[in-house]
């Protein structure tokens, strides 16, 4: 990014405009992410349930070896639709919609492993047979659609399967693979960029952008005819299959157009086929909200996986940090604010099928008593569900599966049915034994599961505390607590979390003059005035909604401000005011003698974040903020120019 300055400000006089007959701010904005309000259960089909032994002896096969297919299937994870261990027991865990790994057919399997994850597609068009048939994956979207299941399918569009080969900096296809990709474009030369692994590429530009990715056939993704081409192959797992949305594998490797490019294309696909809200999340594996928010800001990709709220979620679940660091993660959310996109959209996740699963990863972070370490994931999973963000959770998670040695990758990948891996059959796990030769759907009453499906109880009652709008009330050593409120509604909720082994006295501010219900969790109160003083046990999560509507709106609004952000080099317009109510914030830009909006901000402190490549020049901008009731607090403009050097 060029740096920028700014060269004129010009504050005006302020005025507060308070209407005595109530102004109604705008609605929310979900900027058409259909997931907003859903639970995902992120599943790798392989490795959930065996429903058809007929296509297990296939190549590739070799259940005792981690690298290489193990039996899971379609049939497994539909089963019978109503009382099994299938897409039904999900469905009474609370999830809402379910994540599969790519299911595309593979590559031919190698002597070091096969393809059982998905990621070394050659066929684009097709489920892979190990992984059942085209019509294998109608039924289980038949079944996910009586049982009102969203489907998520993990695409890539980086690369393909290692085929092409290299004569010293000459790409070539071996003549027994010429034909082997699906549709036939795919099997172009020129349609890669054919430059070399991304770790010693011989590219002129990015070899993070143009490399082969581990050795994986990199696609020339700036080009039409690839762009266009995947929204083709993608657009038709939407219409023949009922996808709600696409997770993007390696969104960080493609070019920096391709999502401008090629989403416009999946959303018109979809909604041919009748599916509005249609969410494009890709897997941007950044952990700074600085990095991240520019795919999303800059690169136009819709949302993505949130790898800072992962690292900064699992240090406090495990107390190698303290509320703080969470205080100072959310307070970054105002960098994705755009009139497109909203922290409120991040897929949240504590472990994945490449970094480790929660238990293993909290483990790691700092020596706790291994008595601690069941309480330890459920409050990082409370944090999860009950902040803001869409939360994913990994499949086995909910039984305590954990990992050995390394604890990620291969090792982050056991069988839900009986394993053949030897090493998984004694694994440690949290909240039960190892399961040895049974499976993991013998623990029909799970700690952690009954601890997952108790939280997603309370968001169904409770709609505000799916990711509703979320305000910090206290981030202080062990303790941190947040509000919430539905938009729309005038009822907080109380969420407070604590992650020491002791017990913790603290009060926080609120916006209601009330009593309070508690709803989930352990701990006591009182409440004095707008106050609540809380008690909360060791390692325990209290979730409270109170009696009586919100009282404390009064709010106290400042001059608009603008300065140039030293992280991003973008313009950091603030909105200051005082208030105990849960209130939002939106910003507009002057175009034409007409505001138009540029997002909405959902938290104090209120503020936008204005990209100078988008507007140069002289720039007006104003923003309102709506109270709990309904009333609007005017902003009065300002305006500043912007150049570029």
């Amino acid at each position: 990014m060029r740096p920028v300055r700014v060269v004129f400000i010009l504050i005006l006089t302020l005025i507060i405009t308070y209407a005595t007959a109530p102004v109604m701010a705008e609605n929310n904005k979900d900027f058409g992410v259909g997931l907003k309000r859903d639970l995902i259960y992120f599943v790798m089909p392989d490795r959930y349930l065996n429903g058809d032994l007929s296509n297990d002896n296939l190549s590739g096969y070799n259940p005792s070896h981690t690298a290489f297919f193990h039996g899971g299937d379609l049939k497994g994870l539909t089963g019978n639709c109503q009382d099994d261990d299938g897409l039904s027991r999900l469905k009474k865990l609370g999830f809402t919609a379910i994540w599969l790994t790519p299911l595309v057919v593979q590559q031919p399997p190698t002597n070091d492993g096969a393809g059982y994850h998905g990621y070394w597609g050659v066929d684009f068009l097709n489920v892979d047979p190990h992984l059942g048939t085209n019509q294998d994956l109608l039924l289980l979207s038949e079944c996910a659609k009586k049982l009102n299941i969203k489907l998520i399918l993990d695409v890539v569009t980086n690369h393909t399967g290692d085929i092409i080969q290299y004569q010293d900096k000459s790409a070539y296809i071996p003549e027994k693979f010429k034909a082997i990709k699906n549709p036939s474009w795919l099997n172009e030369l020129s349609n890669y960029h054919n430059v070399g692994d991304m770790n010693n590429c011989w590219s002129e530009t990015s070899c993070t952008k143009d490399g082969d990715f581990y050795g994986l056939d990199d696609l020339a993704t700036e080009k039409k005819e690839v762009y266009s081409g995947w929204a083709e192959v993608y657009g038709s797992w939407i219409k023949r299959f009922g996808f709600a949305g696409f997770r993007v594998d390696t969104a960080r490797h493609v070019d920096d157009s391709f999502f401008r490019n090629w989403s416009p294309l999946i959303q018109e696909q979809a909604r041919d086929a009748g599916i509005h809200g249609f969410t494009i999340f890709g897997e941007v594996w950044e952990q700074s909200p600085t990095d991240l928010m520019k795919y999303l800001r800059v690169n136009k990709l819709q949302t993505a996986l949130d790898f800072p709220f992962q690292r900064v979620a699992v240090e406090y679940a495990s107390a190698s940090s303290d509320a703080s660091t969470l205080r100072n993660l959310f307070e970054y959310d105002d960098y994705y604010t755009d009139s497109g996109s909203s922290a409120q959209n991040l897929v949240t996740f504590l472990g994945n099928h490449d970094m480790g699963r929660a238990a293993f990863l909290i483990n790691s972070k700092k020596i706790n008593p291994e008595n601690q370490l069941l309480r330890r994931v459920k409050i990082a999973h409370s944090l999860l569900y009950l902040s803001r963000g869409i939360p994913a959770v990994y499949y086995g998670d909910e039984v305590g599966m954990t990992g050995s040695r390394s604890g990620n990758d291969q090792l982050a990948r056991q069988d839900m049915f009986p394993t053949k891996v030897l090493e998984w059959q004694s694994e440690k796990r949290v909240g039960s034994p190892a399961v040895g030769k049974g499976d993991s759907f013998q623990f029909k009453a799970h700690p952690i599961s009954d601890y997952l499906s108790a939280l997603a109880e309370i968001r169904r009652k409770y709609p505000a505390l799916a990711n509703g709008q979320m305000q910090i009330r206290y981030a202080k050593g062990p303790i941190f607590a947040f509000s919430k409120r539905e938009d729309g509604s005038n009822r907080e909720f109380i969420v407070a979390i604590n992650n020491s082994s002791k017990s913790q006295s603290f009060t926080i501010p609120t916006a209601t003059k009330s009593t309070w219900t508690k709803i989930f969790g352990l701990g006591t109160w009182k409440s004095s005035s707008a106050d609540v003083a809380i008690k909360l046990p060791p390692l325990e999560t209290i979730v409270l909604r109170a009696q009586k509507e919100i009282s404390e709106t009064k709010v106290q609004i400042k001059a608009l401000s603008v300065r140039q952000d030293f992280l991003s080099g973008f313009y950091s317009i603030k909105a200051p005011l005082v208030t105990r109510d849960l209130v939002k914030t939106e910003f507009y830009i002057q175009e034409d003698k007409s505001w138009r909006s540029l997002g909405v901000d959902f938290s104090a402190p209120f503020n936008y974040y204005l990209n100078p490549e988008e507007f140069l020049g002289k720039i007006a901008v104003k923003a309102k903020t709506t109270d709990s009731k309904g009333r609007v607090y005017e902003f009065e403009p300002i305006t500043f120019s912007t150049t570029s050097s």
